[in-house]
């Protein structure tokens, strides 16, 4: 195989293991927010639970789907 087509298939690894992870965070933060509902509704004065679980998913949100980590990565080699 050529390095054209290796490096292909790196990338379209790349792409797939990344989809995997940003659908398997949505799906986290609906169940989150689903309970963080129902623990609103049912027991408003639990707002400690409330609170850890806002901070929880600002986390994931940030993580993964805001790319902060690339601001911060050294600049890629322009080819």
């Amino acid at each position: 195989m050529d390095e054209k087509a290796i490096d292909n298939n790196e990338m379209e690894a790349r792409k797939l293991e990344a989809f995997r992870v940003g659908a398997g965070v949505l799906i986290l933060l609906a169940v989150m927010t689903i309970g963080e509902f129902w623990i609103g509704a049912v027991a408003s004065a639990w707002w400690a639970p409330l609170l850890s679980i806002a901070v929880l998913k600002a986390f994931f949100v940030m993580r993964d789907y805001m790319h902060l980590p690339r601001l911060f990565a050294p600049e890629e080699a322009e080819e």
